[in-house]
C-alpha cells in the first residue's frame, strides 16, 4: 500500500504503508480522492511530526471485508472520514487528512461505520461531496431556525456553496456572499435568490433591504474571501453566528464589542459526524448541486505536480480530484 506524505521539511514523497487489516475494519481500494489548493499547499507548510497525508473526501471499492460487515467485494462506496478517539477520557471525533493522515493513497483500512454504500444514482464525483453535506447538515442541527428565517453565508467555498443550498431545501432564506463572482453566479444558477459581492454591494445596507430592516437570524462563516467580523455585523441582536470549516484554516481576528453588544451565540462545527447518510440521500435526491465546483483533475502519480500549483495558487483551485482507477 502507498500513500502521499506532504510536508515543509520532506517535501512531497511516496511512500510504502504496510499496516494490515484488523477486526471490524474493511480494506478499500481508493478510486477518487479530492482535494483542494488550500489543503495541499497548508499540509506543504507543516512539519512532519503532525499529519502528513491530505485528503478527507473519497470514493472507493471494497476489498477486504468480515462477512458480518454487510458490504459486498467490488462494491462502491463514500467514506467518512470522521474517526472517534479518546482524549483525556473525553471521546473526540478526528478528521482524515485534517487531525490525522488522510485518504491520497492507494488502499485504506477504515472501520465498518465508516463506510457507505453508494446508490447507482450518485455519481463518484458528486459523492466526493457527501462529507461537505453531512458538515452543512450538522450545522443546521445547530441552529434554532424557522422557515423563512434569513441566513447570510459568508464565502462561496465548496461548504458555503452547498450550505447555501441546504439552507433553501429547509425553506430558510440564505445570502451568500463573496468577492468571487463566478462563484456567485453558480450558486444564482443552483437557485441561490440572494448573492452579494463586497466589491459592488454595501452589505449592510443590502442585508438590512432583503430582510426588511430586521438583519438575519443567523450567519454561517464558510471561507475566506470574507472578513470573519461581516457575520456579526449582519445578524440581528441575540441571534447565532456559526464558524464552520476545518479548525486549521481559523486563525482570525475577531472584534467581540458587537458580540457582547448584541448578547449573540457564537457555534463551532469542523465535522459532519453522523450525518453521513442524510448526506447521501440529500444526494440521491438531487437536492443538492455540485457540477461547476470540481475545477482541476490529476493522476496519483502526478501529485507533486499538484502540490507545487496549489502552493503557488493556493486560492486557485475549489477541488481537484486525483483519480486512481
Amino acid at each position: 500500500m502507498k500513500q502521499w506524505h506532504i510536508n515543509k521539511d520532506e517535501g512531497v514523497a511516496l511512500v510504502e504503508n504496510v499496516n494490515a487489516r484488523e477486526e471490524g475494519q474493511v480494506k478499500l481500494k481508493l478510486s477518487k480522492v479530492a482535494v483542494s489548493s488550500q489543503d495541499m499547499s497548508n499540509f506543504a507548510s507543516l512539519p512532519k511530526n503532525v499529519a502528513v497525508t491530505p485528503g478527507h473526501s473519497a470514493v472507493a471499492y471494497v476489498s477486504e471485508s468480515d462477512e458480518d460487515s454487510g458490504l459486498k467485494l467490488g462494491a462502491r462506496v463514500v467514506i467518512s472520514p470522521y474517526v472517534k478517539v479518546q482524549e483525556h477520557g473525553v471521546e473526540v471525533v478526528k478528521t482524515m487528512g485534517v487531525d490525522v493522515d488522510g485518504l491520497l493513497r492507494d488502499f485504506v483500512c477504515v472501520p465498518y461505520e465508516n463506510v457507505f454504500a453508494l446508490p447507482d444514482g450518485v455519481s463518484d464525483e458528486e459523492a466526493l461531496f457527501a462529507e461537505y453535506i453531512a458538515m452543512g447538515d450538522n450545522v443546521f442541527e445547530a441552529l434554532d431556525l424557522e422557515k423563512g428565517d434569513y441566513i447570510v453565508v459568508l464565502g462561496a467555498s465548496t461548504l458555503g456553496l452547498i450550505i447555501s443550498q441546504i439552507a433553501s431545501y429547509y425553506q430558510f432564506v440564505p445570502i451568500l456572499i463573496d468577492l468571487d463572482s463566478e462563484k456567485l453566479a453558480l450558486a444564482q444558477k443552483w437557485g441561490v435568490c440572494y448573492t452579494l459581492n463586497p466589491t459592488y454591494d454595501n452589505l449592510e445596507r443590502r442585508v438590512e433591504e432583503i430582510t426588511g430592516g430586521r438583519m438575519s437570524e443567523a450567519a454561517i462563516f464558510a471561507g475566506e474571501s470574507v472578513d470573519i467580523n461581516s457575520a456579526i455585523r449582519l445578524v440581528k441582536n441575540e441571534g447565532d453566528v456559526v464558524i464552520a470549516g476545518y479548525a486549521t484554516r481559523a486563525k482570525h481576528t475577531i472584534d467581540a464589542y458587537p458580540i457582547l453588544k448584541k448578547q449573540l451565540k457564537i457555534k463551532g462545527i469542523c465535522n459532519g459526524e453522523g450525518c453521513m447518510s442524510s448526506a447521501i440521500n440529500l444526494l440521491a435526491n438531487k437536492v443538492v448541486k455540485t457540477d461547476g465546483i470540481i475545477s482541476a483533475a490529476a493522476n496519483f502519480e502526478e501529485v507533486p505536480q499538484v502540490v507545487e500549483n496549489c502552493v503557488k495558487y493556493p486560492y486557485q483551485y475549489s477541488k481537484i480530484v486525483i483519480n486512481l482507477d
